[in-house]
């Protein structure tokens, strides 16, 4: 294969030492970018953004576009990955890490209805958004902790709280021009990470009361309380249900298993690749990846109607689909296109987070 492009990229902070490699090459039929990652100096994973050659202009959207994401999250093409050397990526890193969700079973979400020490809150299908001021301007950040803009009505809402009340941090999710608030992390100036989180919120409750375009997500603790959400959200065909412990603190990431915030979706969702876009048609192909001895490959999952009120996405793309369930080496079932997902890259379309159709008995008809 000739190569016409490549870079090769390194990320080293507390957290993390890898390095990620993307290349462009001319193949019979046209052009593909592939990539590899992974520890470094460890095995490295392989993987391809284009599933069938593509033309040389279309193969170089494909490289930029890998190559800007990367940067983005603090890559460099300097072995020492130093991680968000450039200026404009130094301003944009604000320091938050948002604490996130692991999934639970409907069983186990059963449980947590009649817990004393767990609340409920209504899953919301939006942006995870934190936003604070400080030293007088207003900040937003997004999951992958980068400053991001705020709609104007929003940040003028903050601003106000700020001159009034003192500095505040709140964390939540972005839908419209509206933030659902469910978590507070700086009151009047000071940290309140150590407090309670049911105490957190009760201050936030009381904090944004009045505002337009900040609203708190609604909280239910006690037993006839969460089931009667539970209902209200299954019958409005919400997202799901959030579970979270009254006393826990901040705390940043995802633990390996359980933790203090914990999720159960009603409708099944998942982070999948556009593979191509159909020629003629307001539809795109999709994929996930399975990783195996030899590496990872790219699975076709079928493909997904784009609706007239969202753009059509682009090759190599990462969105969200809702559906009922996958079949086992095939499509997803009923899928719904939901949007992008800026805030994810590739990694996150795995066949494992997949919901498979179960195998039907012998006595029912096919």
């Amino acid at each position: 294969m000739k190569i016409h492009a490549q870079a090769h990229l390194f990320l080293t902070d507390g957290r993390s030492n890898k390095e990620y490699h993307i290349e462009l090459g001319e193949v019979a039929d046209g052009f593909v970018v592939n990539f590899r990652f992974g520890r470094r100096g460890g095995t490295l994973t392989s993987g391809t953004k284009t599933v069938l050659p593509v033309d040389l202009e279309q193969a170089r959207k494909i490289y930029n576009k890998l190559l800007q994401e990367k940067t983005s999250k603090g890559y460099t093409p300097e072995a020492s990955g130093t991680p968000y050397q450039a200026t404009t990526l130094a301003e944009r890193q604000t320091g938050f890490v948002p604490q996130l969700l692991n999934p639970v079973s409907e069983q186990e979400a059963m449980n947590y209805l009649v817990h004393p020490l767990w609340a409920a809150q209504e899953k919301m299908d939006g942006e995870r958004r934190a936003a604070h001021t400080r030293n007088g301007k207003v900040i937003g950040a997004n999951r992958k902790g980068l400053q991001v803009p705020l709609p104007q009505s929003l940040a003028h809402e903050l601003q106000a709280i700020a001159v009034q009340h003192g500095e505040i941090h709140v964390d939540g999710e972005l839908i419209g021009e509206q933030l659902h608030v469910f978590d507070l992390h700086v009151h009047r100036g000071r940290s309140v990470h150590a407090l309670p989180w049911l105490e957190r919120m009760r201050l936030a409750e009381v904090t944004l009361a009045g505002c337009r375009h900040l609203k708190t997500v609604a909280v239910a603790t006690g037993a006839a309380d969460k089931q009667r959400l539970w209902q209200q959200v299954k019958t409005a065909r919400g997202e799901g249900i959030v579970f979270k412990r009254v006393d826990c603190p901040v705390t940043e990431g995802r633990p390996n298993s359980g933790g203090d915030w914990l999720k159960f979706k009603f409708t099944e969702s998942a982070s999948c690749c556009v593979v191509a876009i159909n020629p003629g048609k307001r539809s795109v192909r999709l994929g996930v990846f399975e990783l195996n001895a030899k590496g990872r490959h790219l699975i076709s999952v079928g493909n997904v109607t784009i609706p007239p009120n969202h753009a059509i996405p682009a090759s190599g793309d990462i969105v969200e689909v809702e559906y009922l369930y996958a079949y086992p080496g095939g499509s997803l079932f009923q899928p719904v296109y939901r949007g992008k997902r800026s805030d994810l890259d590739s990694a996150a379309c795995t066949v494992q987070q997949l919901k498979f159709k179960p195998e039907s008995s012998e006595n029912e008809d096919v």
